[in-house]
């Protein structure tokens, strides 16, 4: 495990009860809904009944509930998460509810899931704290069957510089996240790439199909 990842799980497991207030204030200080916004990401995955979905950082499985009616009772939804606390609030509000889906803690660089095995793969968050981004965007395209999509998205300063002021304040205390969408790190061969920004600007959402 990179010493990223070793910072970053002891850094979740100690905000996991916390970590779902967080996100609805931030949201709530963009003048935005949080729920709203993912759905934007979900809806780029282009489900259907019956998909087979991996959501990489799963964190507390907020995407999971916006996930599951997509894809119906014929499909199968999977969350990885490095945090064993993040997983713990996750299996929760799965129960609550009504989500039936697998859990594995595991690492973004490291998935332990066969090459092509799920129609879609989605990670909402957390990337820019990585040690090996290109290996973990490269996981995620291997695991993804050829026509499948994924759709990464994190947090991010738009290409043009253009920055609200309650994004400014929120990236100061964040400053590793002050980059541009890691588009370099896509896949030479991937295809429909494209990238747009939502949460107010905040947050980049970065889409490629892996080729039939």
């Amino acid at each position: 495990m990179y010493e990223r990842e070793r910072r970053s799980r002891a850094y979740y497991e100690g905000r996991a009860r916390r970590y779902d207030w967080a996100n609805r204030i931030a949201a709530l200080l963009r003048g935005t809904s949080a729920t709203r916004e993912r759905r934007k990401a979900v809806r780029r995955l282009h489900l259907k009944p019956g998909d087979r979905v991996l959501e990489v950082s799963v964190g507390t499985g907020t995407n999971l509930s916006l996930i599951a009616p997509r894809i119906g009772d014929a499909g199968r939804v999977v969350g990885l998460d490095i945090s064993r606390g993040m997983l713990g609030v996750c299996v929760r509000k799965m129960e609550e509810k009504g989500v039936a889906g697998e859990l594995v803690e595991g690492e973004a660089a490291h998935l332990p899931f066969a090459e092509g095995a799920f129609d879609a793969v989605l990670h909402h968050g957390g990337i820019a704290e990585f040690g090996d981004r290109g290996g973990a965007i490269a996981e995620m395209y291997r695991v993804v069957k050829r026509g499948g999509r994924v759709v990464v998205c994190d947090v991010g300063v738009p290409e043009d510089g253009r920055v609200s002021l309650v994004n400014r304040l929120l990236l100061r205390f964040q400053p590793e996240y002050d980059q541009p969408p890691p588009m370099d790190l896509v896949p030479g061969e991937a295809e429909d790439v494209s990238v747009r920004w939502y949460f107010r600007g905040a947050w980049y959402m970065i889409a490629f199909a892996k080729p039939e």
